[in-house]
């Protein structure tokens, strides 16, 4: 078992560049083991070919061809032991959750893979096994995310959003490695509104009282629309807003723990410090000082590595339409 506290926390505004809300990779020929890290951000892992194993916070298995991988927010994981492993990731910020992808509230697959992370009994990542047809669905519309690269143009973000969509549709048809019955309703508009307003007010003192009596709900009922809408109580999910939230402002910016501690909804220092190191497994200032050693070396090296998987010259393309991907030597292109 990996010790959270020797984890590596990576951090969207680290390694990736500003304003970017989705960016896909093909890693064609990884064999390169990866140090166990959690992140910010959402990642979509898909297989196609090769084969490596990954350790999770519960289970290590294999990952080939036909696997694919959604990893929520602070769920650890790493790659070992890789014989020429053909992958795709594709990554995106969790703000999109909040905003441009709400709407997966109301689809049961997409809920319990994008939503239900704290309840997630797989540590905030879900398996699926793609179908060979599955897998040529979606391997267009991740190439044609590789194809944008990197580089932020505005006008692009339809593009990049209409792919992000497509591949998730894909996945939600997948199967589950562990049997799941999602039998999730339609999301009830208190909990939308509550979600908004944890996100946007999140440094109030909100109790489950207050919640309710703002939302002009009762409260027990509102509890058990979120027990059976994201599997965890509104004040559960809150305090991993604020978790979330305060390692972001720990590592992105040079405010005090202290004035963190507010930020986020927990005034009291000691009870802050207790909950981070709770969370996290170390202090906030240890945190903040292995973020900043982390930023260090990704600076010293800003060519070399990607979270841990070397970025390959060879980026993937259609072939005459055909549907098979082929492998092209040459720059990304914006």
């Amino acid at each position: 078992m990996i010790e959270t506290a020797d984890l590596r926390h990576l951090q969207w505004k680290q390694d990736f560049k500003a304003d970017m809300l989705i960016v896909a990779y093909h890693f064609p020929d990884h064999d390169p083991e990866e140090l166990p890290h959690d992140h910010d951000f959402v990642e979509l892992q898909i297989c196609v070919g090769g084969k490596g194993r990954q350790q999770t916070a519960a289970d290590d298995f294999v990952f080939s061809r036909g696997k694919a991988m959604v990893i929520s927010p602070g769920a650890w994981h790493r790659h070992y032991d890789n014989k020429r492993m053909d992958v795709y990731v594709c990554c995106f910020e969790a703000k999109l959750l909040m905003h441009e992808l709400l709407w997966t509230l109301d689809d049961p697959i997409l809920n319990l893979l994008l939503w239900q992370r704290f309840a997630n009994k797989g540590g905030g990542l879900s398996v699926l096994t793609l179908d060979d047809a599955l897998l040529e669905k979606c391997i267009p519309a991740l190439d044609a995310l590789v194809a944008l690269g990197e580089n932020h143009d505005p006008s692009e973000k339809a593009m990049r959003l209409g792919n992000l969509i497509v591949i998730l549709a894909h996945l939600a048809k997948g199967k589950l490695e562990r049997e799941v019955k999602p039998t999730v309703p339609a999301i009830h508009v208190a909990v939308r509104r509550c979600l908004s307003l944890m996100e946007e007010h999140l440094a109030e003192p909100w109790t489950a009282e207050g919640l309710s009596e703002k939302l002009n709900i009762n409260v027990s009922y509102l509890g058990r629309l979120f027990k059976s809408m994201l599997g965890v109580s509104p004040m559960a999910y809150l305090s991993h807003m604020r978790m979330e939230r305060a390692a972001r402002l720990l590592s992105q910016t040079d405010r005090r723990i202290s004035e963190v501690a507010s930020d986020v909804g927990w005034p009291d220092p000691n009870y802050f410090a207790r909950r981070f190191r709770l969370y996290f497994g170390i202090s906030a200032s240890e945190y903040r000082a292995r973020q900043i050693r982390h930023a260090a070396e990704a600076k010293a090296n800003p060519d070399d590595v990607l979270f841990g998987w070397s970025v390959p010259e060879a980026v993937s393309r259609l072939d005459g339409g055909k549907g098979k991907a082929v492998r092209v030597r040459g720059p990304i292109e914006a």
